[in-house]
C-alpha cells in the first residue's frame, strides 16, 4: 500500500491598516512596534477553521475551476486555526502544494471579514516541524516587540530567518 505524501502549511492572516485604524492609532505610530502591531491582530471570532476551509475552496474553485477545486481539495484541511495567534497550519496533498497556495495567496476575504491577507509562513513535511517553526517565530515575533528600540526594523526582518540567518 502507498502512503500518502502530505506537506503542511503554516499560515498567518495579516489585516492592512485601513485610514479609519490609522487615525486612530496615532499613539502607536511613536512606537517602533506600531507597524508590526497594526498587521498582527486577534482574529474576530467568524473567523474558524470552518470558514476558512471554505473560502480556500472556494478560492480554489474560482482560480483553478473544478479541476483544481477537486484536485487539491481531496486532502484539503485546516488541522489548527487559533483566533488570538491569528496563525493557522492546512495540511495537502505533496502534489497539490503549489495550488494551495496559490488560493490562500488570493484569498482577500473570509466570510464578512474582508480586506485581509493570508500570508503562507513555511511549508514542511511535518506538522512537528511546521509547530517548533511556529513557537520559534512567535518567541522571536514578542521578543521584537518587547524590545522597542532603535534596531526593531533588523529585528523584524529576522523573525523569518533563522538564528543562523537562513531561511528555514
Amino acid at each position: 500500500m502507498v502512503r500518502l505524501k502530505t506537506r503542511y502549511i503554516l499560515f498567518e492572516i495579516l489585516y492592512p491598516c485601513d485610514t479609519v485604524e490609522a487615525k486612530q492609532s496615532n499613539e502607536l505610530r511613536s512606537l517602533n512596534t506600531g507597524i508590526l502591531l497594526r498587521h498582527h491582530r486577534i482574529s474576530p471570532s467568524q473567523i474558524s477553521a470552518k470558514t476558512i476551509s471554505q473560502e480556500l475552496r472556494r478560492s480554489l474553485q474560482i482560480n483553478f475551476g473544478d479541476y483544481g477545486l477537486g484536485k487539491a481539495g481531496s486532502l484539503l484541511q485546516i488541522k489548527y486555526f487559533s483566533n488570538r495567534t491569528s496563525t493557522g497550519i492546512i495540511r495537502c496533498h505533496r502534489e497539490d502544494t503549489d495550488l494551495v497556495l496559490m488560493a490562500l495567496c488570493l484569498t482577500n476575504k473570509i466570510g464578512e471579514v474582508g480586506s485581509l491577507i493570508l500570508n503562507a509562513v513555511k511549508v514542511s513535511g511535518t506538522i512537528k516541524k511546521v509547530e517548533q517553526y511556529a513557537i520559534r517565530r512567535s518567541q522571536r515575533f514578542l521578543a521584537a516587540i518587547q524590545r522597542n528600540d532603535k534596531d526593531f526594523l533588523d529585528d523584524f526582518a529576522r523573525i523569518n530567518t533563522s538564528e543562523d540567518g537562513q531561511d528555514e
